[in-house]
């Protein structure tokens, strides 16, 4: 029957192309309002990109391609920066309008960067289901008045490195579990020639100028004597004997008039004299150990869980990083879509921690990996470790080494906690006006 419009009739073939017509006017309508694909996805295409500290971008392809197979309309790019400047060069970019929608958040960094970044919405993840997926010190670190700034991507602690065959040599059986054991491992391991130290056991008790973790460690050792670095309100350093009787125990290795000398800086980097096998024992992360071996792959190392106090209630100390979202991102619910994609997935978290060397962050992987000879202890202290909260770690790391230069250039024990106490109060000060 032919086609009629008003007085117009229309032949059969007029009525086939004006049915073309109309199908085609039809499709291409739905295209545009996003009915059927190709049309309105296209137009709404978000591109976001990933700052890190990770020179080897092969866990973050892997993540990114599978999150992308999901989010079709979504491009991720991920960017390395040097770890040497990324702070300053991140700020930078962040202060000038041109930083990254996502970016690796350090751990220490809560209490100074916070205010750069937009936590997470509370119906994409809650802290009850964050407080299950991770260890404890990851909610010290990463959440604040009940909201959650970032997720990590790993959870390195820091563990006791040892040299097995001098350990043989020696005849020390066991790596230490208590201070007490540690000091009878140094009093058996060094070894002295014409009155001068010959053997070193372990590096310990000097400042960063020779040990990369000495803040760290001495930090650790003020927490297992049961300081809390400071109050929970944040407005003042909190702690007293314990720092001096921990600051005596750490700087007694390194004064030579006591009986468990073993380490000075005038000896160098702690992590190239053990790779050189010029130290006994170091106290590492997993990075450190990655230098190790990259220095010399035939060491004989292995790692040992740090040195306790009282070993039925074992402190330990975290130090890793995670991801976060810029408060300038160009979508940040996509973007927090990434950042829990990345390090909530058990498949992505587990390519990142086999792909770069890190302990795993998730409690499901760390079940699975206490018996890895190159992360299990790493991981399993993950679930004891402690934190503290900082303002300008740069400046806690300088006031900390001058502690420790100072009692060993004769200052007493209190003279330079006192000292240290008055300069950390100075930083919280001038964090809250």
């Amino acid at each position: 029957m032919p086609l009629r419009i008003g007085k117009r009739e229309f032949t059969k073939q007029q009525t086939i192309f004006l049915s073309v017509i109309g199908f085609i006017i039809l499709v291409l309508l739905l295209v545009l309002i996003g009915v059927l694909p190709g049309g309105r996805d296209r137009s709404e295409e978000i591109n976001l990109v990933v700052w890190g500290v990770d020179e080897d971008t092969r866990p973050w392809k892997t993540t990114i391609s599978r999150f992308e197979s999901s989010y079709a309309n979504i491009n991720v790019t991920y960017e390395s920066v040097d770890s040497d400047n990324y702070e300053n060069e991140l700020l930078n970019a962040l202060a000038a309008g041109r930083g990254p929608d996502i970016f690796m958040f350090h751990s220490k960094w809560l209490l100074e960067h916070g205010d750069k970044v937009v936590p997470a919405p509370s119906d994409k993840i809650a802290q009850e289901a964050f407080r299950g997926l991770f260890p404890q010190v990851v909610e010290e670190d990463f959440v604040g008045d009940g909201r959650i700034y970032a997720m990590p991507l790993s959870a390195d602690t820091l563990a006791l490195v040892y040299n097995r065959d001098i350990f043989d040599r020696r005849g020390v059986v066991f790596p230490p579990t208590t201070w007490g054991e540690f000091e009878s491992a140094v009093a058996k391991i060094r070894t002295f020639e014409n009155g001068a130290l010959r053997e070193r056991a372990a590096a310990i008790g000097g400042t960063s100028a020779s040990i990369p973790n000495a803040v760290d460690l001495l930090g650790l050792m003020i927490l297992q004597e049961g300081g809390t670095m400071v109050n929970d309100s944040f407005t003042r350093a909190d702690f007293g004997q314990e720092a001096e009787n921990a600051l005596s125990r750490y700087t007694r290795f390194a004064n030579p008039q006591n009986p468990f000398y073993t380490w000075s800086d005038s000896f160098g980097d702690a992590n190239e004299a053990f790779a050189n096998e010029d130290v006994a024992m170091i106290f590492a992360y997993p990075n450190d150990v990655k230098e190790i071996q990259d220095i010399n792959s035939s060491v004989d190392l292995e790692i040992a869980k740090m040195p306790q106090i009282n070993k039925s209630n074992p402190v330990n100390f975290a130090n890793y990083w995670g991801l976060t979202v810029s408060s300038r991102a160009a979508d940040t619910d996509a973007a927090w879509n990434f950042v829990i994609f990345a390090t909530t997935d058990r498949g992505n978290a587990e390519n990142y921690a086999t792909e770069t060397g890190h302990s795993p962050a998730l409690r499901s992987l760390i079940s699975s990996y206490l018996n890895n000879p190159d992360v299990g202890v790493f991981a399993e202290q993950a679930l004891t470790a402690k934190s503290w909260p900082q303002i300008n770690d740069d400046s806690v790391d300088t006031i900390f080494n001058d502690m420790i230069k100072s009692v060993l250039g004769g200052a007493t024990m209190d003279s330079a906690v006192s000292d240290t106490r008055a300069k950390l109060n100075d930083i919280i000060r001038s964090y809250r006006r």
